[in-house]
């Protein structure tokens, strides 16, 4: 949310402009034609192997033969289930549970036909007649999410219980760590891409993007409320530069965390296995086969091209363009694993993420310079009230149309998990941008502790609302399909809002 610098350009009393400030000393640049080839490289992998279209929603079962709830007179020699979306052989299984309490399937899971979204397992013949119980465990192959469930059917005479049995393999720890690094990738992606935008937006330096802008005044209020006289910056050093340097470079290394993390977590989150499992080649070489795992190792990729192209980039007056383009590509990872199902949904999520980002960082941005360096603030604060303004107007618009998409009708919004908490995430959103508004108009008449307070305000509400988004996450959309009955769903987790 915009927030006025009034507070700290009242408080500062005129003085004479302190001399300007030489630029820095030479630094090492990499060559144009070096930097040109490694951005290329990084935009043509997100170009290759980011899918065009994602699929929209979590793999739900759509039937099943013998169908759920069902008494059949002849055992049948395999179980089929049919799902909506085409699954990971690798990550998925199913289990059949006889009469007698023991599983009576004789072999792995196997597809049926050409589109991957059939599933067959065959049955012992010497299963005698009774009360089947199907627990099924899938991973849809292009959003990663996984779901599970049970069927139930009969086998002679007897009759089916009242209740489905539910497959629920979840190991919680290692679905809350994956949770974690959910949230810390989308986090280091604010930190990066909020911190650097920034700087390189919000505080324009002339000659030298490390170079500060001269300060209008030179003096600025302590915490008592008097002021005190700035000293002169000597020549070549930047203050107000330096917390946003560390911060992007924090955000860089929780990113690639994050995406590490996931990577190596997902595998034995959606086979419900503990984090003892965590480095288990065979769970980690089924990810990496999967779309998900693809979009993981893009990600990486594309963070090793920002570490060796980012900061030569800014100091070119051309580097503005490759480096947004760069900084979309990187949002496209979590757009691409996101319930966007066609192009407009990807450019929406696109935007989406990549709005948060900049308002969540700058934010911190406005923040730390406020801390560190007052009068550094005072020239930025403006200029970020006006990007600020366009992040929030993006994100209100693209939510808008994501909410449109994935809810089916306005009922779902109470009836479903989905809708309940976009509804949280909506009441999350309103009440900051109030509570931000409220606390800058308090700012603009009081100190520069007032005006800090206001934007630590804001930045502990971005990051509920991001905790929300961790958990729609890996929610299914109110417009998936109607499970089959009987067909309980859980659902761990992708990385796309």
């Amino acid at each position: 949310m915009p927030l006025s610098p009034s507070a700290v350009q009242q408080n500062v009393l005129g003085a004479p402009r302190p001399p300007s400030q030489a630029p820095n000393p030479a630094r090492p640049h990499l060559p144009r034609s070096v930097l040109r080839a490694l951005l290329t490289l990084g935009l043509t992998l997100a170009a290759l192997l980011l899918p065009a279209l994602p699929a929209s929603a979590h793999a739900d079962l759509l039937s099943a033969t013998p169908a759920a709830g069902t008494v059949v007179p002849v055992r049948p020699q395999q179980i089929t289930l049919h799902f909506s979306e085409r699954v990971t052989l690798r990550l998925s299984s199913i289990k059949v549970i006889g009469p007698d309490g023991r599983r009576v399937e004789t072999g792995p899971a196997h597809a049926t036909g050409s589109d991957g979204t059939t599933l067959a397992v065959p049955l012992s013949p010497g299963a005698r007649p009774g009360t089947f119980v199907v627990d099924w465990l899938v991973t849809a192959e292009d959003d990663g999410h996984a779901t599970s469930g049970a069927v139930v059917f009969s086998v002679g005479g007897s009759a089916p219980p009242t209740k489905t049995a539910t497959y629920t393999p979840r190991n919680r720890l290692t679905n809350a760590t994956l949770d974690l690094a959910t949230w810390l990738g989308l986090a280091g992606l604010a930190l990066l891409l909020g911190t650097t935008a920034f700087r390189r937006l919000c505080l324009p330096t002339p000659g030298h993007p490390d170079r500060a802008p001269a300060p209008p005044h030179t003096r600025t209020p302590d915490h008592s409320g008097c002021t005190l006289t700035a000293q002169p910056l000597a020549p070549g050093l930047t203050p107000s530069l330096l917390p946003l340097h560390r911060a992007a470079a924090v955000g860089w290394a929780a990113a690639l965390l994050g995406a590490l993390l996931q990577l190596f977590l997902h595998g034995p989150a959606t086979q419900g296995l503990s984090l003892a499992h965590l480095t288990d080649r065979s769970p980690l070489a089924a990810t990496l086969a999967t779309h998900e795992g693809h979009t993981l190792a893009v990600r990486i990729l594309l963070l090793a091209v920002v570490a060796a192209c980012g900061e030569p980039l800014l100091r070119h007056s051309w580097g503005l363009l490759p480096t947004g383009l760069l900084a979309l590509a990187l949002a496209g990872t979590w757009s691409a694993t996101s319930h966007a199902s066609n192009t407009p949904a990807l450019v929406a999520t696109t935007l989406h993420v990549t709005a948060m980002a900049l308002w969540a960082g700058g934010l911190y941005g406005t923040l730390a310079l406020l801390r560190h360096h007052p009068l550094a603030a005072a020239t930025a604060t403006p200029r970020f009230s006006l990007l600020a303004l366009g992040a929030v107007t993006t994100l209100a618009v693209t939510g808008l149309y994501q909410a449109f998409r994935e809810v089916g009708a306005p009922a779902d919004l109470a009836d479903t998990p989905y809708g309940r908490l976009l509804l949280l995430k909506t009441a999350l959103f309103v009440l900051l941008l109030a509570a931000a508004a409220a606390g800058a108009n308090r700012a603009r008449r009081r100190s520069v502790d007032a005006l800090r307070r206001a934007v630590l305000l804001e930045l502990l509400g971005v990051t509920a609302v991001l905790i929300t988004t961790v958990l729609l996450i890996g929610t299914a959309p109110a417009t998936t399909p109607a499970p089959s009955p009987g067909a309980a769903r859980t659902v761990p987790h992708s990385q796309g809002p």
